[in-house]
């Protein structure tokens, strides 16, 4: 548990700070430790304190990952404005496959507050405004595909989900939800319309981490699930990405034999690599180009 609300700020109780290193560490030594290390990280929402992250940039260096983590409120005293983000950290050495001392950090926002979050903000005393980023994000990986992220409410906007279709291979879900039985059924309906791996990294105080796949075989869908609160796991799990970009363009598999089992589902319907923007994409598009 990332955040405790305290009688005058949102910011992470100083209090929890060591408790959250402690376990954030543990994390990481799990991945370093283990047979298979992996190329991406992904934490929850308001699961890093913002007094740590220089120390977790090191630590990224030199598991030498991607790392996708929900930072603590950024707060503005003056105005009282409170934003929700999360930070991709990518290592210099990252396509060098060897360690790194300097990581890039790259910025992205929650754009709407969960109802419950937004009551707790303002009714802290005084009161905080929640402050939205109004972009969508979309991370070329190269090799590795390309990454759409959401911070926990934003997983059920359904522009968004349009914006990402037929533009990524996997979607990032940094998650503080209690309700993780709906969810987990928006993954997996995610997975089938946007036609992505879908990843939800929720809190372990919560539990319902899983990541889905649109698999053809109803079991091998769900790559991972994990269930169970006040737990404390790591998982490292394999994500199809060539074989997912041949299945989104709509081309048959490439194989030596001429009868192959089906890998894929099929596109969904209207499914196209690189749709036209939505209208809130062209005007976010305008706006940018405007600044």
């Amino acid at each position: 548990m990332a955040w405790q609300k305290q009688q005058s700020s949102p910011q992470i109780h100083s209090a929890q700070d060591d408790h959250v290193w402690m376990e954030t560490c543990k994390a990481m030594r799990t991945f370093q430790d283990g047979k298979t290390k992996p190329r991406f990280v992904v934490f929850p929402e308001l699961s890093l304190p913002r007094t740590r992250m220089d120390d977790f940039g090191r630590l990224v260096g030199a598991l030498n990952v991607i790392a996708v983590v929900g930072v603590d409120y950024m707060l503005d005293s003056k105005t009282r404005i409170a934003r929700n983000q999360g930070i991709v950290f990518v290592p210099q050495n990252f396509f060098r496959d060897r360690p790194s001392k300097y990581c890039t950090q790259v910025v992205f926002g929650k754009t709407f507050p969960a109802p419950q979050e937004r009551r707790d903000l303002e009714s802290l005393v005084p009161a905080w405004t929640f402050h939205g980023d109004q972009n969508v994000y979309v991370f070329d990986c190269e090799q590795y595909g390309n990454v759409g992220v959401s911070i926990c409410y934003d997983f059920m906007d359904i522009e968004r989900a349009l914006m990402y279709r037929g533009r990524i291979q996997h979607l990032f879900v940094l998650a503080y939800n209690r309700d993780v039985g709906m969810f987990k059924s928006l993954a997996d309906s995610l997975s089938r319309t946007v036609f992505c791996n879908v990843v939800v990294c929720n809190t372990g105080y919560y539990g319902g981490s899983l990541a889905v796949s649109p698999y053809y075989s109803a079991h091998r869908r769900t790559c991972y699930a994990h269930d169970g609160a006040g737990l404390f796991t790591t998982q490292v799990i394999q994500l199809p990405v060539r074989g997912l970009i041949q299945a989104q363009s709509g081309a048959p598999p490439i194989t030596a034999t001429k009868k192959v089992e089906q890998e894929f589902k099929e596109p969904p319907a209207g499914f196209r690599s690189g749709l036209q923007l939505t209208r809130r994409s062209q005007e976010l598009a305008r706006k940018q180009r405007n600044t």
